[in-house]
């Protein structure tokens, strides 16, 4: 995790910090946050219910048990997700013209950009790798998107498991949905389909952050 300092001033008897709005804006800190004194510090985080997450060893555990069913995604085949606009803080960045749900591959010439969710036919597969057709967002950066014939996706899932934390919740097509780090994987670009939209800035940059602590150690 990033660690910056910040200056202690003084307001009044007590004693405050200025916290940068996009770090507010990030994690969702409105007017009121939570305080926590820990063992190693004071934890601030946004006010209401916290989903307490479970160690690396914990998410394993609960993951082999759980032996996920990644056949989630066929039931929003014809509910028209695909047709919904990504809901996005920017919505002039990523408006898209309606798209039919399996559509033609990516042209071999056509710009694939870093962070862009796109829907991804991931048959065949073998064991418990993810399958069918879902959404993914594109993790490899545009450098190499731009020369190579394979790109990284990490799929989005509607099974939701807040407490592990190899995934990250963002809203999809209006739902709430999971980028499931822990199924990254690399394909052939002829597997793409048709873009959604992409991440967020404030998205992009958590998903940065869990990719580190999950692959970066």
């Amino acid at each position: 995790m990033k660690s910056v300092e910040v200056k202690i001033a003084k307001i009044g008897n007590s004693r405050g910090i200025r916290l940068p709005a996009e770090v507010l804006k990030r994690y969702r800190m409105d007017a009121f946050v939570l305080m926590e004194e820990t063992a190693d510090g004071i934890v601030l985080r946004p006010s209401g219910p916290a989903v307490k997450k479970l160690s690396w060893e914990e998410t394993a555990a609960e993951m082999a048990a759980e032996r996920e069913d990644w056949s989630d995604w066929e039931s929003v085949v014809g509910d028209g997700l695909e047709l919904l606009p990504w809901e996005n803080a920017h919505p002039g960045k990523v408006s898209q013209k309606p798209a039919r749900y399996r559509t033609k591959a990516v042209k071999p010439t056509e710009k694939l950009r870093r962070f862009e969710i796109r829907w991804a036919d991931l048959d065949p597969t073998q064991g418990a790798e993810i399958g069918k057709s879902r959404p993914v967002v594109i993790i490899s950066r545009d450098e190499l998107n731009d020369c190579l014939q394979t790109v990284v996706v990490c799929p989005l899932t509607s099974r939701m498991h807040p407490a592990w934390k190899s995934r990250l919740q963002v809203i999809c097509g209006g739902r709430t949905s999971e980028i499931a780090v822990d199924q990254i994987r690399t394909i052939s670009r002829s597997r793409l389909l048709k873009k959604i939209g992409s991440l967020t800035d404030d998205e992009a940059a958590a998903l940065c952050r869990l990719m580190t602590e999950m692959y970066g150690e």
